[in-house]
């Protein structure tokens, strides 16, 4: 989950957004898959987002919007939380999608479903991603909560996004390594995506 939009008009109404990207992208997807990589993938990022949204719940927040786009999932929010809190709604869902994850491994073998074994490889795969210390990650806006707790906010940023830029970069060496032996663009396409959104967030 991205940082959200605070929004303080009184009971607001849920709204979901795609982006017209993300809509040629999933399209593109959903086109040219033949493993039935889509249908897996959406169950792990659906519960990733309710592990977030519970959360906010919880902490008396709403939200108001969810939104799609080729950056990311973002999710908006009426309502006032403090970094603590919002730090553990980050939280919230890499271990919503890593128990998802778990549940479909348990299951997959106990049934002998191929379909929820996938599932929980890429809700696997996608959650220990999210983790990475490396904004719009939640494992990135976790380190920003504990940086602008310690440190100024102008030394925070720098060391966030040095910490982005080197994760990014280091992805992008692994995906290519990875290509020479033939492995598949995943890892490469992950951090390529990483350090693009780096150099979008330092133009602003």
């Amino acid at each position: 989950m991205r940082r959200a939009k605070l929004n303080t008009i009184a009971t607001p109404v849920f709204r979901i957004k795609f982006d017209s990207g993300f809509i040629l992208l999933f399209a593109l997807i959903w086109f040219f898959d033949e493993s039935g990589f889509l249908a897996a993938l959406i169950p792990s990022m659906l519960m990733h987002e309710l592990g977030h949204i519970i959360f906010l719940h919880f902490f008396g927040a709403r939200p108001t919007k969810l939104g799609a786009a080729l950056s990311g999932l973002k999710i908006d929010y009426s309502g006032v939380m403090s970094d603590a809190q919002e730090m553990l709604v980050a939280l919230a869902g890499p271990a919503f999608g890593l128990l998802f994850s778990f549940l479909c491994a348990w299951f997959g073998r106990l049934w002998d479903s191929e379909y929820l074994l996938m599932c929980a490889g890429l809700g696997f795969i996608i959650n220990i991603f999210n983790f990475l210390p490396s904004e719009p990650l939640d494992g990135g806006r976790v380190l920003g909560f504990f940086l602008r707790a310690l440190l100024d906010e102008e030394r925070a940023w720098a060391i966030l996004r040095g910490a982005g830029l080197i994760t990014a970069t280091l992805l992008v060496a692994s995906g290519l390594y990875l290509l020479s032996r033939g492995l598949g663009p995943a890892l490469f396409l992950a951090g390529l995506w990483l350090f693009i959104l780096q150099q979008k967030k330092s133009c602003k």
